[in-house]
């Protein structure tokens, strides 16, 4: 019992358990993706995903939580996102943890910037080598995204 209670005071003391508090900056940047953003250029690998006019992926964003609307194959490894974000960095980071679907608890480290009804999103889909800029050569397992605000 002694022990529990001591080990539980360690806890405590370290601040481990303790939700993370975002920023205002953060707050800030979460309040301004809310609502529907479609998918306007969507390239990986260095190939133009969109060009075909066969797929369409929106975002539906609530909180720092965006659901994937798009085809089945899609929304089979990507159902639900997390997004963490630090507006301090340059280029702006992005980090995006599944929460659902076959790649549930992969985390995904990117880059963002965001221009009113724009938003930009690299990030490395395979790996943890986050982009440094917004580029998608063939070969790099690196996803360039294109995003319109929905009216």
């Amino acid at each position: 019992m002694i022990r529990s209670l001591a080990l539980a005071s360690l806890v405590v003391a370290l601040g481990v358990g303790h939700a993370y508090e975002p920023s205002d900056a953060v707050k800030g940047e979460i309040k301004k993706l809310q609502g529907v953003w479609k998918t306007a250029a969507l390239t990986y690998n260095g190939k133009d995903f969109l060009a075909d006019g066969k797929l369409s992926i929106n975002f539906v964003f609530k909180g720092d939580v965006a659901t994937i609307e798009a085809n089945d194959e899609v929304k089979k490894e990507y159902a639900k996102i997390r997004v963490k974000l630090d507006p301090s960095t340059t280029p702006k980071i992005m980090d995006m943890t599944v929460l659902g679907g076959v790649q549930k608890d992969t985390v995904i480290e990117g880059i963002y910037e965001l221009k009113g009804d724009e938003l930009k999103i690299c990030a490395k889909v395979f790996g943890k080598d986050r982009p440094g800029e917004f580029a998608s050569p063939g070969g790099s397992s690196i996803v360039l995204l294109a995003l319109k605000r929905e009216k």
